[in-house]
């Protein structure tokens, strides 16, 4: 078979990689998510007024400065997915939550000042997810990257993605009979896999400290550690339509595209905050936080794609000026189609700032309580590449050129985040506690959300994916139970975390269009709708601290 060359000169924009996109960003740097002690977990978080624990240190930093004695604390437990996991994938791990230190100094005027460090983790990665559509009714992504190619060729400037790119050259789309007739699909379902794994760890180092035991305050310096890796594999069923009629030679057609996708690096930021206590015999305070953006420095390698069809590709035709094609129809063998080698990419991310006032307050010696409020800018969240200039010692950063349609895009699909939490501690008896606690994170993406890929951005050259997901509210109900020795402590928490998402394998937008998707059977009237994603979780942390 013969290929059109409509687009062959367009090969010479092939790059590889895997881009971040706004829907990736939100993945794995949205904290919308509650790790640390088993008492803060067990509390849902909710400590910003009251303190006295090493995990408020990322929330509320003023929170140490209420600690009176020097404590040592380590974190752990384990994490079970609530869907089914991919075959060969386990639906649980082990969690390392957290490890701190905080040294405590006192004097006889009421005043103190306090020095903490703590590593915590902040977003755990780990997930074994499956999405498949039996009702496509001949939408599919071949079409869109048909429409993506199409686009690109009447608007030279736009970028264009190797996965497009790469999809033409393999015979995904836009493939001719011998005899000059078009072959078309009509595409019946698909299906979805990604495993992921890595987490993301905050170092938090705080100073913090309490006037009078009225007005406490407290700053905290963060580096965030990122470790993320993804393995993706998408499959679409095809039935062969020739000229218009179905064809049995071509039917049950069908490609797989997998991919792997690495991100580390680092982030930093700054948390500000203080707690106050406003009536001298009133164990009523306040607190008030805010977090700057973290600025991360990312870096994508070891990322790769493979294509596998049931076409061969027997190269370039130098007489014909096309590529020569050949259906595997039967041996029914597929071909094999890599990425080239590994590539290195860089770019920065800017997250939202956060804003937080909370309320709390004790009752005696057995019952405290606390309900705070965060605001989260996700709609605001920035990105963008390093400016670098050369000289006699080398390429030097100075700066950062923030990729503008990339930004607009995430300005159209995100929404500042509401988040309400909610805990109680009581104590039936002196040294034993039970906790509850409550978080609410709103929706973070608009409802109609979408993945455009035919922005303007720079990053359109490395996408390797066309899914999405429009995550839905979170909601976290968390218990636990703790006791408090003279010197020893030991805690206990379980959290629940409800949260669906409505999945997209691909975007729909082009499957109306005449041509090129012309070659793309659909039904009237049919538009995508999402497979939804089940993304429930256990928690389950031990801790085990000492105070001296």
């Amino acid at each position: 078979m013969k290929k059109s060359i409509v687009f062959a000169a367009l090969m010479v924009s092939y790059v590889s990689g895997y881009a971040q996109d706004t829907y990736t960003n939100d993945r794995i740097t949205n904290t919308s998510d509650v790790y640390g002690t088993a008492r803060y977990v067990g509390m849902g978080g909710a400590m910003g007024a009251l303190g006295g624990d090493i995990s408020v240190i990322s929330n509320n930093p003023a929170g140490i400065g209420l600690m009176r004695r020097n404590d040592l604390s380590i974190s752990m437990g384990g994490i079970v997915q609530d869907a089914k996991a991919i075959d060969g994938d386990a639906r649980g791990h082990f969690s390392f939550d957290q490890i701190g230190f905080v040294a405590a100094f006192n004097n006889t005027n009421g005043n103190n000042v306090n020095f903490g460090l703590n590593l915590q983790k902040k977003l755990d990665f780990h997930q074994s997810m499956i999405a498949e559509h039996n009702n496509l009714g001949g939408l599919s992504q071949a079409a869109q990257l048909a429409g993506l190619m199409m686009d690109f060729g009447k608007y030279y400037s736009q970028n264009n993605g190797s996965l497009v790119n790469q999809a033409y050259g393999v015979g995904i789309y836009d493939v001719f009979a011998a005899d000059g007739g078009q072959l078309q699909y009509k595409n019946n379902d698909n299906s979805f896999y990604r495993t992921s794994s890595g987490n993301l760890y905050g170092l938090d180092l705080n100073i913090s400290g309490g006037v009078q035991d009225r007005i406490f305050w407290g700053a905290t310096f963060g580096i965030n550690f990122l470790k993320y890796r993804s393995n993706t594999s998408y499959v679409e069923f095809r039935d062969g339509y020739f000229e218009g009629a179905y064809h049995p030679d071509f039917s049950f057609q069908d490609y797989t595209l997998d991919a792997q996708h690495d991100v580390n690096g680092t982030g930093f930021n700054l948390k500000l905050g203080t707690i106050i206590r406003p009536m001298e015999d009133s164990p009523l305070r306040f607190g008030v936080a805010i977090e700057t953006p973290t600025w991360y420095t990312l870096r994508q390698e070891n990322s790769y794609f493979t294509f596998y069809t049931k076409w061969q590709n027997n190269g370039w035709n130098e007489a014909a000026g096309s590529y020569d094609y050949t259906y595997l129809e039967t041996d029914r063998e597929y071909k094999q189609y890599d990425s080239p080698d590994a590539n290195y990419l860089e770019f920065n991310l800017h997250a939202p700032w956060k804003f937080r006032a909370s309320i709390g307050s004790t009752v005696d010696n057995y019952l405290a309580w606390d309900v705070e409020y965060e605001y989260s800018l996700n709609n605001k969240a920035k990105m963008g590449y390093p400016r670098q200039e050369s000289d006699e010692w080398g390429d030097q950063s100075i700066g950062m050129d923030s990729d503008k349609e990339m930004n607009a895009l995430t300005n159209n699909v995100m929404k500042g985040v509401h988040n309400v939490r909610a805990g109680i501690e009581y104590k039936p008896i002196d040294k034993f506690a039970v906790r509850l606690g409550y978080n609410f994170y709103s929706q973070p993406m608009k409802t109609n959300g979408r993945f455009s890929q035919t922005i303007d951005s720079y990053y359109m050259n490395y996408v390797t994916g066309t899914d999405y997901i429009n995550l839905k509210a979170a909601n976290i109900i968390s218990f636990g139970m703790g006791y408090r020795g003279k010197n020893f402590y030991a805690d206990f928490a379980y959290k629940y975390r409800r949260q669906h998402g409505d999945f997209y394998a691909f975007d729909d937008q082009y499957q109306s269009a005449k041509a090129p998707e012309a070659q793309f059977i659909t039904d009237d009237d049919k538009s995508l709708t999402p497979t939804d994603v089940n993304l429930d979780r256990h928690n389950f942390t031990f801790t085990l601290g000492y105070k001296f």
